[in-house]
């Protein structure tokens, strides 16, 4: 039996109205809440100001990783089985390049999938917390989890903001 989520939903018709409630969140100090959207938009993500994804220093690392093992491969076999063919080095970074830039695609491209998927916390269930089916249609809302001694706070606040309906799942 799952434990029904604490918090306020509000119901939002109009971006301009969500915008205006981040703000009011943002200046009553709350930090943590979920604002959900039918459609990507670009002044409510700008207004959410987030932090950038750390995708980008994970799929770094693994290409690294990835380009030092394919080097280390090549060097290993190299010096495990070598071939000496008219008195040319055993050890020839040239022909290792390919298989390092390839070990470099493979595992980069690998890592940044595993951290994609890690970051934006897929796959996900079925939504429990703050989810209307209109929110996938024309209407936006924010979720904040709290307990019941802020819920009435924040549920005024959501209405000074704009919006249309507010609800308070707070035990």
């Amino acid at each position: 039996m799952s434990k029904k989520p604490q918090g306020v939903l509000a119901v939002f018709d109009h971006a301009d109205s969500v915008i205006d409630a981040i703000r009011a969140l943002r200046q009553a100090g709350n930090k943590k809440f979920t604002v959900i959207t039918p459609v990507p938009d670009p002044a409510i993500a700008e207004e959410l100001d987030q932090a950038p994804s750390p995708v980008r220093w994970c799929t770094f690392v693994g290409g690294l990783v990835g380009g030092i093992l394919g080097f280390t491969l090549c060097a290993w076999t190299a010096l495990d089985w070598p071939l000496i063919t008219n008195g040319k080095e055993i050890l020839s970074v040239p022909p290792f390049m390919i298989i390092t830039f390839e070990c470099t695609v493979l595992i980069g491209g690998l890592t940044n999938l595993v951290a994609m998927l890690f970051f934006s916390g897929l796959p996900q269930g079925p939504p429990n917390e703050g989810f209307d089916p209109r929110f996938t249609e024309d209407r936006f809302g924010i979720w904040i989890t709290c307990g019941r001694d802020e819920a009435d706070r924040l549920a005024a606040t959501m209405r000074s903001a704009g919006a249309e309906e507010v609800r308070v799942d707070a035990a």
